[in-house]
């Protein structure tokens, strides 16, 4: 049941993803309220461009997304890669900054703060929560000049 609840999630990502991209961030920017963007990293294994639609939480200029993979026990694919290379690519709507990110994981002052205003956009982080036994990290991403 839980493997065919993420292949589920996988599924709806990649068509968010391409309807956001095919509409120029038209569409699939925001949702019941909520900011999305584009998170794209690169592969740590393969090297290859990956491209993940994500809830954004602003925080000041830069935004803060949840590695919550819906409350699997494992990251999610995305921010394995992140660990990997802490440079990434954010799109909102057909704006799009190189960004620096920066992991923030419990134990982190900031990141109660951080967590409290992610559930006050999205209270279903708080059941991703309760649904899994591994720490769920919080990955703030801060636009750099280029």
């Amino acid at each position: 049941m839980m493997q065919s609840r993420f292949h589920i999630i996988r599924i709806f990502s990649r068509i968010h993803q391409l309807i956001y991209v095919l509409s120029g961030g038209r569409i699939g920017t925001r949702w019941k309220g909520i900011t999305f963007l584009l998170l794209t990293t690169v592969g740590k294994k393969s090297g290859k461009i990956r491209t993940a639609p994500l809830a954004a939480i602003p925080f000041g200029k830069s935004y803060v997304v949840v590695a919550s993979f819906g409350g699997s026990n494992v990251n999610p694919s995305w921010f394995v890669n992140l660990k990997y290379n802490a440079i990434a690519q954010v799109r909102i709507g057909s704006t799009v900054k190189k960004s620096k990110v920066t992991i923030v994981v419990p134990g982190d002052p900031l990141y109660y703060d951080l967590w409290k205003k992610a559930v006050a956009i999205y209270s279903g982080f708080d059941k991703y929560k309760q649904a899994t036994s591994r720490e769920i990290p919080l990955v703030i991403l801060t636009p750099v000049n280029s």
